[in-house]
């Protein structure tokens, strides 16, 4: 799979469809962040990956309120 960018921000990547989609993009050699509620698959996923391909940042989406503090960072 052919990808223009060189980082990327996935969200819900904890499971499912998100998770498998950050695993591929790390498979094509883009660096990931991926962002989720479970802080616990979040390590997995980086520990699987290497800290040089995953980071990983904790947040819940369904919270509102702090949607514009989170895009700020």
């Amino acid at each position: 799979m052919s990808f223009p960018y060189k980082h990327i921000l996935v969200i819900g990547a904890t499971a499912g469809i998100g998770r498998a989609l950050a695993s591929r993009f790390v498979q094509s050699e883009v660096k990931v962040t991926v962002v989720g509620r479970r802080k616990e698959r979040l390590d997995e996923f980086v520990q699987e990956h290497g800290e040089d391909k995953a980071n990983a940042v904790q947040f819940d989406i369904s919270d509102l309120d702090k949607i514009p503090g989170f895009a700020a960072e």
